[in-house]
């Protein structure tokens, strides 16, 4: 059963305080928002400036987003690698920035998360790694 718009695997600021170098999220996408997914991602391409900046502000190293279909539901699946993921996810969630306010707009219409409001979720377990 597809994960709904309140139930993700993303933390709250304070456990991500534990993860320090790299995070792994996934965000379910409502139905019929793949296309807006892949325009989401066109736009930061044309927004490069915008988004180092936000990147280098949070100190942010290495990001990837993937999309992933599935048979009845699509989730985000989003891979940070940072100075310190929890504080970027953190500063993230408060920036006012114009860029950053775009993007949780972006995020939310695509997800029906808010980024500012990441709830009681615990962070996510990391069951298995290799070369980290």
């Amino acid at each position: 059963m597809p994960l709904g718009p309140d139930e993700c695997l993303i933390a709250t600021a304070n456990p991500f305080a534990l993860m320090t170098s790299s995070v792994a999220l996934a965000f379910p996408v409502l139905a019929g928002k793949e296309g807006e997914a892949r325009n989401f991602a066109a736009a930061l391409k044309d927004k490069k400036k915008d988004y180092e900046k936000s990147f280098k502000d949070r100190k942010i190293k290495k990001q990837a987003v993937y999309l992933q279909q599935l048979p009845g539901s699509s989730t985000l699946i989003i891979y940070i690698e940072a100075d310190d993921a929890g504080k970027a996810l953190s500063d993230l969630s408060t920036s006012m920035a114009p860029f950053e306010v775009w993007f949780k707009d972006e995020a939310k219409s695509i997800t029906g998360m808010d980024l500012d409001q990441y709830g009681d979720n615990p962070p996510p377990d990391l069951l298995f790694s290799y070369g980290f």
